[in-house]
């Protein structure tokens, strides 16, 4: 079922429309000599766009209900479409980039990635920006020895704190200048 599932992405997904699908944890049974009655899968499917989402949740009820037929048994499929794609805007995007350098920070632009971010919430309602800030650790966010440098919060904070401050000054004068020419 796992190899099945991996398998729907490279079989209905365009390559430009780049998704993920993660089986992370599979749970059976309690002892080694009884076949069990049932068995979860948990995991997460990862996209850029809703349509790919959408196409992904459509292709796994089809494979489950095929396998579940051949194997003459019952499997349900709770799905639950977590948080949309994270979709920066570029000027927002610039705009972090240039106050991240002018904080002392090495501030560069990162391929999109499909990552599950509340944030993506907040983008659906208004353009902005999703800012990955590393503590210049060895390990990556998911590793199991990911562990945050404590000297790199106060510098973040104050980042943070002063790309928000000129955030809505920008967006103040913005404002300003609409209400002169009306």
């Amino acid at each position: 079922m796992i190899s099945a599932l991996q398998t729907l992405i490279a079989r209905n997904v365009q390559s430009a429309h780049n998704a993920v699908v993660s089986i992370t944890q599979v749970h059976s049974g309690s002892t080694w000599n009884v076949i069990p009655d049932s068995a979860w899968l948990e995991g997460t499917v990862r996209t850029f766009n809703q349509d790919t989402r959408e196409l992904i949740e459509r292709r796994f009820r089809q494979v489950l209900a095929g396998i579940a037929a051949a194997f003459d048994t019952d499997i349900i499929l709770d799905w639950q479409p977590g948080p949309p794609s994270v979709n920066n805007t570029a000027k927002w995007v610039d705009f972090a980039l240039a106050h991240g350098e002018g904080s002392g920070f090495e501030a560069r632009r990162v391929e999109a990635s499909p990552i599950g971010e509340d944030f993506a919430f907040y983008q659906q309602k208004l353009p902005g920006a999703f800012i990955m800030i590393g503590s210049g650790g060895p390990y990556a966010l998911h590793h199991p020895q990911f562990r945050v440098d404590d000297r790199a919060l106060f510098p973040t904070a104050h980042y943070l704190s002063q790309l928000a401050v000129q955030a809505l000054r920008t967006l103040s004068e913005e404002i300003l200048r609409k209400d002169k020419i009306a």
